[in-house]
């Protein structure tokens, strides 16, 4: 029979290996490892979807569980706190029922009252308290979800940070030779040291979030010819930070192929730009008033992932594939990479995220090198593909989202032909919806 542990109160453990599991189904369960201060050491003691296990090797995801084996806790970790969010609603509306078990041993309940729009929420803390473990119900959450929670525990959140200018694509350039928490959640006191503090036709206008610009937008207008030095790009090509755009010959079919290393899972989307300047957005999984769309018609389709690798311990390599025929009422092509979908947040920098644009036997290269070491940056555009009369023109923007952001980009297609992109302004991701 289990032993009840209401809300605040705590029970001593024996101190061998844990087992959490928290229902209905569809929780996203994470562990904090957190030092003497109250903090965490770095994101590496974040133990949630696509980071499953601690740097120690004590925590681990198993499935819908949890996982803890006490002996092999580092001693640097004083307290392990164990939350839980959800991707849709809050936990007012979610009978929840928290559950702990020591191997061959007892088995604790926590109920877990008293919550309204709180989206996370911490459950429990596993503690070390003179030499030996203790488990305590905490039952309290945060109405700003996940990014209280990392604020609360030593993660520096700017989502008030005013947002970045619009970034916007200039009139193509000579072409160079290819060179708070809702309800105040306290830590209980710190252990000493006392001095240590705690086919589809276009998108209906209504549906895009850019309204087209008064008038019929005209068409990009040619460019002269090349001058003197320009390179009609053969063979594969690297635009690094700061790099001219590269002009192609057109090829009849051109492919955009995001890729990483595995451990991972992003998805790759596009925002297509007409000529009349709506927006359609070909994703495998929808945003907020945009249906999932895996293709425009005949002209632009989204082939899914190819060569997936081993998700858990990573070692494989793994793509999403966007194929493009440039017909007249395509202006560009922006391509996104997402990194919270299916196994949640991933860093650009970590996974080394790549986007290749294929043109018939040529290929340009952008890595998303300049990305920070977070994984709390979900979106990055890492270039733009015009359709051009005198051929296909490749940008490289490599912009990424505000932390925590899961808006997708918006795009404006200018009168000149200019497009301007601008980041966290288009419709909320419906992320782990994928429908591949």
């Amino acid at each position: 029979m289990s032993r009840v542990i209401s809300k605040g109160g705590n029970v001593a453990v024996a101190g061998g290996p844990l087992r959490i599991t928290a229902a209905p189904a569809g929780i996203d369960l994470t562990v904090l490892c957190l030092r003497a201060d109250g903090k965490v050491g770095g994101d590496d003691d974040f133990v949630f979807y696509n980071q499953p296990v601690s740097p120690d090797g004590a925590v681990r995801l198993a499935g819908a569980a949890i996982e803890i084996d006490l002996p092999r806790v580092a001693a640097s970790t004083d307290r392990l706190v164990v939350a839980a969010s959800v991707d849709t609603g809050s936990f007012g509306g979610i009978a929840l029922n928290v559950a702990i078990a020591e191997r061959d041993g007892e088995t604790y309940d926590l109920p877990i009252t008293g919550l309204g729009t709180e989206t996370t929420v911490v459950l429990a803390e596993v503690y070390r308290r003179t030499g030996a473990w203790k488990i305590r119900n905490v039952g309290q959450g945060y109405a700003s979800g996940l990014a209280g929670l990392a604020t609360d525990f030593g993660i520096t959140v700017d989502d008030d940070a005013p947002a970045p200018a619009p970034t916007q694509v200039a009139a193509p350039p000579p072409v160079a030779s290819h060179t708070a928490p809702a309800s105040g959640y306290t830590p209980p006191p710190v252990a000493p040291p006392p001095s240590t503090p705690s086919a589809q036709p276009p998108v209906p206008p209504a549906a895009q979030f850019a309204p087209p610009a008064p008038g019929p937008a005209p068409y990009p207008p040619p460019t002269p010819p090349p001058a003197p030095g320009v390179n009609f790009s053969k063979g594969a090509v690297t635009l690094t930070k700061g790099a001219p755009p590269v002009l192609l010959e057109k090829a009849p079919l051109v492919r955009l192929r995001v890729a990483w290393a595995s451990g991972t899972d992003y998805e790759a989307y596009a925002l297509v730009v007409l000529a009349d300047g709506n927006i359609v957005h070909v994703a495998t999984f929808p945003a907020a008033g945009i249906p999932a769309n895996p293709r425009y018609g005949d002209l632009v389709r989204h082939l899914g992932d190819r060569g997936r690798g081993d998700i858990q311990r990573g070692g494989g390599h793994t793509e999403e594939i966007i194929e493009v025929r440039l017909a007249p009422e395509i202006v560009a092509v922006i391509p996104v990479a997402y990194s919270a979908i299916n196994n949640g947040t991933g860093s650009f920098h970590k996974y080394r995220v790549t986007l290749s644009i294929e043109n018939g036997a040529d290929s340009v290269s952008i890595a998303a090198d300049q990305a920070k070491k977070s994984s709390w940056i979900f979106t990055c555009v890492p270039g733009i593909v015009y359709n051009r009369p005198e051929g296909v023109l490749i940008e490289r923007l490599e912009l990424y989202s505000r932390r925590f952001s899961e808006h997708r980009p918006a795009a404006v297609l200018q009168p000149d032909g200019r497009v301007e992109v601008r980041m966290d302004k288009g419709p909320v991701n419906q992320f782990k919806a994928d429908s591949t």
